[in-house]
């Protein structure tokens, strides 16, 4: 009769025995799959907090690439109920006088009134014209004065005209306006009947009615006039757009512009601070634990090196300004051992105020100032398809190569668990049998005549 558990016919636990033996050779191996998955998570984590301190690095550049942040003017304005203003970089410092005499405004007119706004008021056309564009409306016998409105506002040649109609006691009239303000922005109609004379009795000449003229704008800076076809005033004042909200040429408005030295100082400190940040990223994901004994994840990567080796030689570069050259240490940014930045506020706050086109040229000149040279870096890394990118896909391509190992060392180490076990068990049957053998044996001979049983 054939043994059906294991380690019954030899008293061995050879379910024990074949997970001992095959763990000898699947623990070593596992344990190298799950160091170097470890590992590739701790350089993927590392990879993403470098495309991360990048991306923030970026942020703070953009605020020096292109000069305006570099040339920040503080606006402040006496009495804001008659105008706003806003500045460029070009706007010099300087205290203006301002006065509003009158507003421009947009032309108006409007037909003469019907009593039922709904029912048709002729056939034919209305030919508008503006500043010298013109645009045609053909109307329907049934058109009332809602379906000519939305005919003209839907005009795709239309070069700015509003219709709507208004009702009044009086009765209903549909008014165009044109949506630009000025003297020379002034709509006339034409009335065309093809049939009867509807249109002509409402929009023909004497009567149409001017609702309101048109108008530009008379304002007076330091006493010299002014005259805008608009209420956005722009360059009347050298890098200033003055907005208009309201008129008295007996009230005066005074406007003041400055240098705003805060602004461009915080956001050079910006960059510092976003330049140091990565760098204490870099040397955390790169460094050694000598007292550990540990590696951090990308220590001695190629890429870390490069991209840091990029940065500090771009720190102390010098490069092209409008008097020569200059270099981050002639503005007070200097660079300790570490690599880390800090600022010298004093010579900062002097070059700032004495002489701010220098710092402008430094960080912002296209190609060669540092804000655009040290963004094409970071883009290098950060972008699609860039090195971050690449580095990423080949640690995805190496996990999947481990997945596909250890798969295949599993069905290894199951078939060897299958082989031993069988081995052990064919062993077990067969010492199983000698036993039985063996005791078979045993009683015979003690059943033969003068055996003694020794007790």
């Amino acid at each position: 009769m054939a043994l059906t558990a294991t380690g019954i016919g030899s008293g061995l636990d050879i379910s024990n025995i074949v997970k001992v033996l095959v763990d000898a050779e699947k623990v070593p191996k596992e344990a190298i799959f799950n160091k170097t998955e470890d590992s590739i998570k701790a350089k993927v984590s590392a990879i993403g907090t470098l495309k991360s301190e990048l991306s923030k690095f970026q942020d703070a550049l953009k605020k020096l690439q292109t000069g305006d942040t570099l040339n920040q003017r503080k606006v402040s304005v006496g009495n804001s109920t008659f105008l706003t203003a806003t500045t460029d970089k070009t706007a010099q410092a300087g205290s203006y006088s301002i006065k509003v005499e009158q507003l421009a405004i947009s032309h108006k007119v409007a037909g003469s009134n019907i009593a039922d706004r709904t029912q048709g008021v002729g056939e034919g056309s209305l030919d508008f014209g503006v500043n010298g564009d013109n645009f045609s409306v053909a109307i329907a016998a049934g058109d009332s004065l809602d379906a000519i409105a939305k005919k003209v506002n839907a005009a795709t040649d239309n070069p700015g005209v509003t219709a709507t109609v208004v009702t009044s006691d009086a009765g209903s009239r549909l008014v165009f306006s044109t949506d630009k303000s000025g003297e020379d922005n002034q709509v006339n109609v034409t009335a065309n009947d093809t049939s009867g004379t509807g249109l002509n009795d409402i929009f023909g000449a004497g009567n149409l009615t001017t609702l309101q003229n048109a108008q530009n704008a008379v304002i007076y800076i330091d006493g010299q006039k002014v005259t805008s076809q608009s209420n956005e005033v722009k360059e009347a004042i050298t890098g200033v757009t003055l907005n208009l909200t309201d008129a008295d040429i007996a009230k005066t408005t005074t406007l003041k512009i400055e240098q705003d030295n805060d602004a461009v100082k915080e956001n050079v400190k910006s960059f510092v601070d976003a330049y140091n940040s990565l760098a204490t990223a870099i040397d955390k994901m790169s460094s050694y634990d000598t007292t550990k004994k540990t590696a951090s994840a990308l220590q001695g990567d190629s890429m870390i090196r490069s991209l840091e080796s990029q940065l500090r030689s771009m720190v102390s570069q010098r490069v092209p300004t409008g008097d020569g050259s200059s270099a981050l240490y002639n503005i007070g940014i200097k660079s300790d051992r570490y690599g880390k930045l800090s600022i010298d506020d004093d010579k900062l706050n002097k070059v700032i105020a004495e002489d701010m086109a220098s710092v402008s040229d430094l960080f912002s000149t296209p190609n060669t100032g540092l804000a655009n040279q040290f963004h094409k870096l970071a883009d290098s890394y950060v972008k699609p398809r860039g090195l971050i990118e690449t580095r990423q896909t080949a640690f995805t391509n190496q996990t999947d190569r481990i997945t596909d190992q250890r798969a295949a060392f599993t069905l290894k180490m199951d078939q060897l668990t299958a082989r031993l076990s069988k081995q052990f068990n064919a062993m077990d049957l067969i010492v199983g049998q000698l036993n039985q053998q063996s005791s078979g044996l045993v009683d015979r001979l003690n059943s033969l005549p003068g055996s003694v049983r020794q007790r």
